[in-house]
């Protein structure tokens, strides 16, 4: 079937980055009406791991509040065409950049509450996302704060066997994502990468990163998370504890595979072991801030 008797394209969002392979588009089923996000790439020899992206992409379907549910789709011998649900909202930096920076933080645990039972539900099946940051996390505050989580192109089931190359969202990824030892991915590792884009959100830019994406590696994997600004104090070991990581004093190339993963497994019991204990802590140093704001 050719996916243009079933939808009509509404409108490009690609974004401000162009896309080398894929593109994306607003579409809309002809008969129903329902908006959809439709993924498409024409096929050739170059770009075939965002082919196998959309492949996989297609096989996280949920019908589930806050996540992408698969509606369509459709292969050729040569283009792929992934049509996903689409989620009403805006990026969670886009949100959080609307309040002034004392509401900032009181926004984010707003919204971070919301997203509780979304990674709960994933984790519980054994699936880790893999590529959480500002623009996968929708908000929709039209009635409310409604929060939806997007794009499994990264994501992984541990359920099932995969071999896959090492693919990772450059500035966001767990230092056991870089090194590819998924073997270790668990809960943790999505608690890190939220923990970079909270720190992103507040702070209006991306920590430790450089325009050399082999620097910005070394970093993500050695370097610890940066205190936040002083008016975030109070929640700075809050954030800089979801995503703790281990200090390698030698490349982890140096190591053996045992004590590479040794270390690895070392920082990521620094972080929280359950998102409850985060959001409580989160929200206590909240109430810590706005203690001393009334003293003062």
């Amino acid at each position: 079937m050719n996916p243009t008797e079933k939808y009509r394209i509404l409108e490009k969002i690609d974004g401000a980055k162009k896309r080398k392979f894929a593109h994306t588009f607003l579409a809309e089923n002809k008969i129903s009406g329902i908006k959809a996000i439709l993924k498409t790439v024409q096929k050739t020899d170059a770009n075939s791991i965002i082919q196998d992206r959309l492949r996989k992409e297609a096989q996280f379907s949920f019908i589930v509040d806050g996540l992408p549910e698969t509606l369509d789709f459709f292969e050729s011998e040569s283009e792929i065409f992934l049509f996903k649900s689409f989620q009403p909202g805006i990026i969670l930096s886009d949100y959080i950049d609307q309040f002034r920076p004392k509401e900032k933080a009181h926004q984010l645990f707003l919204v971070l509450e919301q997203l509780e039972p979304i990674l709960e539900y994933i984790h519980q099946a054994n699936i880790y996302h893999l590529d959480i940051k500002p623009s996968n996390i929708i908000v929709d505050s039209s009635k409310g704060i409604r929060v939806a989580l997007i794009d499994f192109g990264l994501a992984l089931n541990k359920n099932e066997i995969e071999i896959r190359k090492t693919l990772f969202p450059l500035g966001f990824a767990a230092p056991e994502l870089l090194l590819n030892e998924l073997d270790l991915v668990d809960a943790r590792t999505d608690y890190f990468s939220l923990g970079v884009s909270c720190w992103t959100c507040l702070q209006g830019r991306m920590p430790l990163i450089d325009k050399n994406p082999s620097i910005t590696t070394n970093l993500q994997i050695t370097y610890p998370l940066p205190n936040l600004d002083s008016k975030f104090k109070q929640i700075s070991p809050v954030i800089q504890k979801l995503a703790a990581k281990h200090q390698f004093t030698l490349p982890p190339n140096k190591l053996t595979s045992e004590d590479r993963k040794s270390a690895l497994k070392k920082g990521m019991d620094k972080r929280y072991a359950s998102y409850s204990e985060f959001l409580s802590d989160f929200e206590k140093q909240l109430a810590t801030k706005k203690k001393k704001w009334w003293l003062f």
